[in-house]
Order: C-alpha cells, then structure tokens, then sequence
C-alpha cells in the first residue's frame, strides 16, 4: 500500500495545483445547483410527500452526510485527480476501480445533465422559448466555461453561489412571514418518503463534483474539509427552505407558485437565476467526469489520448465529455422533452450516487482494517455508511421506473463485464512470449 500511496502522489505533482479551499467549497456548493434543485427535485419530492419534504430532506443531508465523511478520509490520503475510481482502484481492487469509475461516468453525467436540463425546463416553462434551444444553449455555456479553464469556473461558483445562498434564505423567511410564523414538528411519515429521499440525495451532494478534483487542489487535505462543509450547509439550507414551504402546508409545482407568488419580478428572476444554476451544475460535473476520464485514461482503461494535459488541464478529456453531455441532453430532449429527461436523470443519478458511494465506503473499511491509527474511527463510519446506502438503494427501487432500473442494472453489469475483460486481457498479456 505504501509504493502505491507514493505512486499516487508523484502522478499528482505533474498538475499545476490551483483550487483553494474557499474555491473548492464554491464548486462543490454550484455542484449542487442549489435554487434548481430546490426548484425541480423539490418540486418532485413535495408531489411525493407533501409537507414531508422537510423530514425527507434531513435523511438525505444524513446519508449524504455519512458518505461525505467517507470522502473527508479517503480524499486525504490521495492526491490524484479521479476521485472514486482512484478510491476503489487503491483501497479495494484494479477491476473494481474500473467498475467504480465506470459508474461515476455515467452518476456525473446524469446529476449534471438533471441540473442542466431543470434550468433549461425553467427558462424554457417560463419564457416560452424552444426546449431543444434552451438545453443546447445551458450545456454549450457550461462547456465553454470549464474549456475556459478551471479558475474561470470557481470564479463563476463563488459568485453565483453567494447570489442563490441569500436568494434561498430571504425566500424561507418571506414563506415563515406568510405562514404568520407557523412553526411545526418536520418528522412526518409518508408512504412514499424514501423514495423522495433518493430524488433529496441531489440536492446537497455537491461534493461528488469536487472528489475526482485532487490533481486541481493545491492541498487535497481541503477537498474533505468542503465535501463536510458543503453537506452541512447545503443541507441546512434546503431543510429550512422544505420547512418554510411546509409551514404553508404547500404541496404544488414551486415553479409556478414563484411565479404567480412575486408577479413580474418572479418572471424576470426566476428564469435567470434557474438557467445560470443549471449552468453551474453543469460547470462541476463535466469538470468531475473529466477528471475521472482522464485518471482512467492514464492508467490504459481507456485511450491514453485523453491523458494528455495542457497547461495542467486534460483538454481532450473536457472536449470529449462536454461533447456528451450536450449530444445526451439533446437527444433526450429531442425524444421525450425537457420534464421527462430531468425525472429520468435524477432518479438515474441518485441510484448511482449510492452506488459508487457504497463503493467508496467499501474501500474506507478495507483500508481501516490495514491501518492501527483511527482504524476504529474509519471503519465505524464506513459500516454506518455502507448500511445506510444499501438500505435506502433496496427499500426506494420499487418506486423507480422500471426502464431507469434497467438502465441502472445495465450500465453496472456492463462495466463488471470490462473491468473483468480488461483484467484478463493485462494477464494474459503477462504470459504471451514476444514474437
């Protein structure tokens, strides 16, 4: 474990380190395109439970909380850009690396695609302007800003994200003033509330986004600290603004009640506001699966090509998965719409979040049972973790579309199957005498 820990670092002192850690919390807190995702998975998630969304809110922050601290471990001891495949590659195995980062391809692009397509929903809902228009018009700018560079896009994170911060607090206040302050007690039971939490996992899980990130940091140290920080806050957040809507015992569309509740000044803000957010969560998963890409890349699990860096950056691997998501949104959109791809991708990325979540806190309880010092610490937390996402992955799928479970299904067994053929193609080579 030893060499491979010292290979891990000398792989990550090539990189320019750039990302503080105000930066990386601001990415991580745009990860989480906090007013659309309030916005359409709330809007989900109160059609659910009703007035629950509060309660289902406080178990998502709890089980994202409990992964975050996985990641809080983990990213501390490697420096590599990858993130959960460099996790799974080190602490468990080289296939399940590959298959780890097989799934986070695909979790990156439906939770950026989901926050992309709910800010293109909103313009496009409120504004009346082409769906196809609005969803290649949010996925070409968050393209154009990660090519830009990663500095531009923490800039564009930490202005944006303090906007939607006091945004999301004044609206809770303004909801608790009209309920005459009505206060209640949030733990309410619902048929349907674990469900609700698997759609209220993307709403403070802003840093998956920032864990593939260790080559871009200047000390990887500080990606655990945001991935704490952020679900905390994050979480906070969307729980008091679930409670002040309950506090109205309101359960319609949020999109139209801001609307028609502020009049011109809904019309004008909140298309703005949705479009710029949605192009924020953009920005930190294509960065995130970039990241991951290029890590598989240089280790020969797909074409070496897209290793390569300029100025620090793997700019083939940005063209290449920023050409995917506009290609994917697009398609989608094109064949079902903007409501249907955004309810297909959140589900879709909330089934993969606990699965590559599960992965990392697999590899946190192998690498506890090696280690004398925190190994009770680690491993504590890496069971409660594990228990909790397998749970919640188990008892919610039943209420997940059968065609998104297949998808789910597929792209796991897929990528077992790779992970398996590219471990037998390596060690036969092994034995093949040169000609």
């Amino acid at each position: 474990m030893k060499n491979n820990s010292s290979n891990i670092i000398n792989k990550g002192e090539n990189l320019e380190k750039k990302l503080s850690f105000p930066e990386l919390f601001f990415i991580s807190f745009g990860g989480q395109a906090p007013f659309i995702s309030l916005l359409t998975f709330g809007t989900v998630m109160i059609a659910m439970v009703g007035t629950a969304g509060a309660f289902a809110m406080m178990i998502a922050t709890t089980v994202v909380f409990f992964n975050g601290i996985v990641v809080y471990f983990l990213s501390r001891r490697y420096r590599r850009s990858g993130g959960y495949y460099i996790y799974a590659l080190y602490g468990l195995s080289g296939g399940l690396g590959i298959e780890t980062g097989w799934s986070y391809l695909l979790y990156a692009l439906a939770y950026g695609g989901t926050l992309l397509a709910g800010g293109a929903y909103v313009l496009s809902y409120v504004l009346g302007i082409n769906q196809i228009i609005t969803v290649f018009l949010a996925s070409l700018v968050a393209s154009t800003i990660v090519i830009a560079g990663v500095k531009i896009s923490a800039k564009y994170a930490m202005i944006m994200s303090t906007i939607e911060m006091t945004i999301i607090v004044v609206l809770s206040i303004i909801f608790l003033h009209s309920s005459g302050w009505h206060f209640y007690n949030p733990v309410i039971y619902s048929p349907h509330l674990l469900v609700a939490v698997i759609f209220g996992l993307g709403i403070p899980t802003g840093y998956g986004s920032i864990a593939p990130l260790g080559g871009d940091a200047k000390d990887s140290k500080a990606i655990g600290r945001a991935a704490i920080t952020v679900v905390i806050f994050g979480g906070l957040l969307a729980t008091l603004f679930f409670y002040s809507l309950g506090s109205l015992n309101f359960t319609g569309n949020l999109i139209i009640y801001l609307i028609t509740h502020f009049g011109i000044l809904g019309l004008i803000i909140v298309p703005i506001i949705a479009l710029s957010d949605g192009v924020l969560g953009g920005i930190a998963y294509i960065l995130a699966d970039s990241r991951t890409f290029g890590a598989m890349s240089e280790d020969g699990r797909f074409p070496k090509i897209f290793s390569r860096k300029y100025k620090g950056k793997p700019v083939l691997s940005e063209l290449l998965i920023a050409t995917i998501f506009v290609i994917v949104l697009g398609t989608m959109t094109y064949f079902i719409g903007l409501y249907a791809t955004f309810l297909a991708m959140g589900a879709l990325a909330g089934l993969m979040n606990l699965i590559i979540h599960t992965s990392a806190d697999f590899s946190l309880i192998k690498i506890a049972t090696r280690k004398s010092k925190r190994s009770i610490k680690e491993l504590t937390v890496g069971i409660v973790a594990v228990a909790i996402s397998i749970f919640i992955l188990i008892d919610s799928l039943p209420g997940i579309s059968l065609i998104i479970q297949y998808l789910f299904f597929a792209w796991i067994i897929i990528g077992f199957l790779y992970a398996e053929t590219f471990t037998i193609v390596r060690e036969t080579s092994k034995y093949i005498p040169p000609a």
